[in-house]
């Protein structure tokens, strides 16, 4: 087997790391574990609180899947496992915001592969099977911030203080810019009304126009819940399974796997970090501000990419492998 790892912070010059944590235990578990940016900049000892759930919740899985018995235990078993473990590192700290991360692992079962999601760290099968789930309420930001920062654009002169004073916006939420006399009230308004016609979320508007004017800061409010916007995530508390996915694979079918977090914008053809980096550099020559073909939640800036990024890559899987 053939193992590749690239792990970049957003920091463009190194002087932080970031929130993705990578795990590499051949024969054990591959995973990637992209920790949740928190919205306040919460540190904790001098690390980022997505970097300590990242951090946290890959050595849970080191050590718990260290027994091969418990590679094959139910996902829900697994999960609860994990998530304690985060709430003992975290709880202590008693923060406003948990801490939080996905994860993305696959676990060494003797004859197959076995892949375990939560969140949009994603893992790709053979170079075209992708496993990946999305968040709505992901979409919604993306749908509000592109729309403020094409609006703010017209009012600073350049594309980094237009960005920084989009990140507040969305993080902090448009209450705040009706505060600080960013954006009068009907504007906010009329921004919420697009923004759900947009996501076609009319059913459910009003939490979409909770979510928006509270911000990304109480994101968290809706991890773990149920009805509109709400979604599964490793925070230390009683993870929602519908967003699980949790499958398996003959080792015999499997070439190559990729796991691989969101700060990459797209998906290459070709089986390759190199390939990965390749398309992440088109997203930054073509969609610097990620607000077009690329859009998400952040866009980049002279000293930040939008997002950290981490490609794990396993090939020449067959190797030493009997076909049954």
């Amino acid at each position: 087997m053939r193992i590749e790892l690239l792990n970049q912070s957003k920091y463009r010059h190194g002087s932080r790391p970031g929130d993705d944590v990578p795990l590499v235990v051949p024969g054990v578990v591959f995973g990637v574990f992209d920790g949740a940016t928190d919205a306040l900049g919460t540190m904790v000892n001098g690390v980022s609180a997505g970097r300590l759930a990242a951090l946290t919740v890959a050595e849970a899985m080191a050590a718990l899947v260290a027994d091969p018995e418990v590679r094959c235990f139910d996902g829900e078993d697994i999960i609860d496992r994990l998530s304690a473990a985060l709430h003992d590192r975290t709880a202590p700290f008693g923060l406003s915001i948990p801490p939080s991360t996905t994860l993305a692992a696959v676990l060494d079962c003797g004859t197959e592969w076995r892949f375990l999601i939560l969140g949009d760290t994603g893992i790709r099968i053979n170079g075209n099977e992708v496993l990946l789930h999305q968040k709505e309420i992901d979409t919604v930001s993306t749908e509000a911030r592109v729309r403020i920062f094409r609006v703010l654009r017209t009012r600073f002169e350049s594309g980094d203080e237009t960005e920084h004073a989009t990140r507040r916006a969305i993080m902090l939420g448009l209450d705040t810019t009706i505060s600080e006399n960013v954006f009068s009230t009907e504007e906010v308004r009329l921004l919420i009304k697009e923004v759900v016609i947009a996501t076609n979320l009319q059913a459910c508007a009003s939490t979409v126009e909770r979510f928006l004017r509270d911000g990304i800061k109480k994101q968290y409010e809706f991890g773990n819940g149920t009805g509109p916007l709400a979604f599964g995530t490793m925070n230390g508390t009683k993870v929602t399974l519908s967003d699980l996915i949790d499958e398996t694979r003959p080792k015999s079918d499997v070439k190559s796997l990729e796991i691989f977090t969101d700060g990459y914008p797209a998906i290459p053809m070709e089986v390759s970090p190199e390939a990965w980096e390749e398309a992440f550099e088109d997203a930054e020559r073509t969609d610097y501000h990620k607000t077009g073909d690329f859009a998400t939640v952040k866009g980049s800036t002279e000293n930040e990419f939008f997002d950290d990024r981490t490609i794990l890559v396993l090939r020449d899987m067959l190797d030493g492998v009997q076909s049954s």
